[in-house]
């Protein structure tokens, strides 16, 4: 089964990308923000569906992704990308 290329989730004013062909499963996303992301079955970051962490949270979560496979966005607005 393919994977589709970038997840895109949003909640109230924030976005989070997750661009799946990039991740390398080091799973630092889930660990800095782990409301917000979590690993599937597959080994790639996914964006949860349920409460998420903090704006910090979920900014240091994409900061920590060596690959930098996370945008974040609010009110349309990069906060984070690579």
């Amino acid at each position: 089964m393919e994977r589709a290329t970038v997840q895109v989730v949003s909640k109230g004013d924030i976005e989070i990308r997750v661009i799946r062909e990039r991740c390398i499963s080091a799973g630092t996303c889930a660990v800095y923000a782990e409301k917000t992301f979590d690993i599937d079955e597959g080994g790639i970051a996914v964006i949860r569906n349920q409460d998420w962490d903090g704006l910090e949270k979920i900014i240091a979560a994409a900061e920590s992704c060596p690959v930098l496979a996370i945008e974040v966005y609010q009110k349309g607005v990069k906060l984070f990308s690579n």
